[in-house]
């Protein structure tokens, strides 16, 4: 593990070239979901995301796992599912519990997002060199595996503090709300 306390050792130029990269990807994906052949937020979408990557979800797991009021979440699903992009089923082993999930629908927008913005990102990569290219890919694995170490767990929600109760002073973070 590295400290970056060695003389001349490049690890700021690194975090701030992350950065920038990171606003870059943010870009694109906020560009890619703006292409959807349904009109979503950012934030219904991460809501679709989550449903297709975890299965299955109360609208009180959704909350939880995005960090955010369970009304919040519960408005967004039924938007989703007036657009018929999730449906609501009663859980099969308690049926009092409601589990929402992806539509058929909202899988062919996420495929359609995922497409767009992988060929943006393409578009992007293209520019480079093979070289380049190498050692971006050498550099990403690094960079995945060591954030894989540190537990997205011990990260705070986004919008939220490590509480969960909002910013470092408890409040809300609704500007930070779109990126979910």
């Amino acid at each position: 593990m590295r400290d970056g306390t060695a003389a001349g050792e490049p690890v700021e130029e690194l975090v701030e070239e992350l950065l920038t990269a990171s606003r870059a990807l943010v870009g694109i994906a906020v560009h890619s979901i703006g292409a959807a052949p349904t009109d979503v937020t950012v934030a219904q979408h991460r809501l679709l995301v989550l449903l297709a990557a975890h299965g299955p979800q109360s609208v009180g797991e959704i909350a939880e796992r995005l960090g955010v009021n369970p009304s919040n979440a519960s408005r967004h699903c039924d938007r989703l599912q007036r657009l018929g992009l999730l449906s609501r089923r009663r859980s099969p082993d308690d049926g009092r519990v409601v589990r929402v999930e992806v539509s058929g629908p909202g899988r062919q927008l996420l495929d359609a997002v995922t497409e767009r913005r992988r060929a943006d990102v393409r578009r992007v990569v293209d520019r480079m060199s093979p070289e380049d290219t190498a050692v971006v890919v050498a550099a990403l694995r690094g960079f995945n595996e060591a954030a894989q170490e540190t537990g997205q767990d011990e990260w705070p929600s986004l919008g939220r503090s490590a509480t969960g109760a909002g910013d470092a002073g408890g409040r809300p973070r609704p500007e930070l709300e779109a990126l979910q």
